[in-house]
């Protein structure tokens, strides 16, 4: 049985994490709520464009979706505003 902690280890996850931080970073010109909630949008979008023609939706990768905008906005709120 793969537990809680080996799901967000997987590569699939931390590409999640990355993209998410990243797109955080690069909206931030709008405003940190904004960056926040168009980067879960895009995560969504993608867990349920997954849910209908991919894998499936994963609530682990929207955790790490969520962890990675939060990890952005962190990097943000430290050096940038």
């Amino acid at each position: 049985m793969v537990t809680f902690w080996q799901r967000l280890r997987e590569r699939d996850k931390q590409q999640h994490f990355f993209v998410s931080s990243v797109l955080v970073l690069c909206s931030a010109p709008f405003g940190l709520p904004v960056a926040l909630a168009g980067t879960f949008a895009i995560g969504l979008g993608k867990e349920v464009w997954d849910r209908f023609y991919g894998s499936g939706f994963c609530w682990y990768d929207m955790l790490a979706n969520t962890l990675g905008a939060l990890a952005g906005a962190g990097v943000i709120l430290l050096f940038g505003g």
